[in-house]
């Protein structure tokens, strides 16, 4: 799960800390109904929005979580604080929904808890377990998508993509950015918002037709 500290609480109990450092936390102060799955086991990562740019940082990751008088306690913290910024484009969450803020407004998107991918959860701890100074660089992506200036939508190539949004419409219907991973190449594509519901089984779909086509290309 991911559950956002806000910038009042961080600056009050970890006044002065950076990435590259640990916060000894063990404990989340909530009741959320959107923690719930916890009980059955997991980590939480922690999170907050960081000025003047809207960096994101892991905080702490949280593990052997019970819940006691209205909150979450666990082993203290052993994770440096990492600035995961880089990672945003690349964390889909359980829903298969990515995450969508206007500028200025990421910390306010983050209020709900959230339950990670396994992709996501991957991600993170890697990048909080395998960074010096705390700090990720963006991956670099080889993007598959080819360019198509006259399309209905907007275009995904790598030339593209830093201009397109999350969302986008066409035709009176809404679509949503979407991409699949094989054989180190990334395909990003439109989804109809109509089918977010399936949109692990579309991806898995695009996915293995991407991968076939990969491995007879060589």
């Amino acid at each position: 799960m991911l559950a956002i500290i806000s910038k009042a609480v961080f600056e009050k109990e970890a006044a002065g800390r950076a990435p590259g450092e640990v916060l000894p936390i063990e404990r989340y102060r909530s009741a959320s109904k959107h923690l719930e799955p916890l009980r059955a086991g997991g980590r939480l990562f922690l999170v907050t929005v960081r000025p003047p740019s809207e960096a994101l940082w892991v905080v702490a990751v949280l593990e052997g979580l019970r819940f006691e008088d209205g909150e979450w306690r666990a082993s203290p913290n052993r994770m440096p604080i990492t600035d995961v910024t880089a990672l945003i484009p690349r964390i889909r969450f359980e829903s298969g929904k990515g995450i969508q803020a206007a500028k200025g407004a990421l910390g306010m998107s983050l209020q709900t808890p959230r339950a990670l991918a396994a992709g996501d959860v991957a991600l993170l701890l890697g990048a909080v377990g395998g960074t010096e100074g705390g700090t990720v660089e963006a991956p670099r992506i080889i993007n598959l998508t080819a360019h198509d200036a006259q399309g209905p939508l907007p275009c995904l190539c790598r030339h593209c993509l830093p201009r397109s949004g999350e969302r986008a419409e066409a035709g009176g219907m809404s679509f949503l950015r979407t991409q699949v991973e094989a054989e180190g190449r990334t395909l990003f594509y439109w989804l109809p918002e109509e089918l977010q519901p399936d949109t692990e089984r579309v991806a898995e779909s695009v996915q293995s037709v991407l991968a076939q086509r990969l491995r007879s290309t060589g």
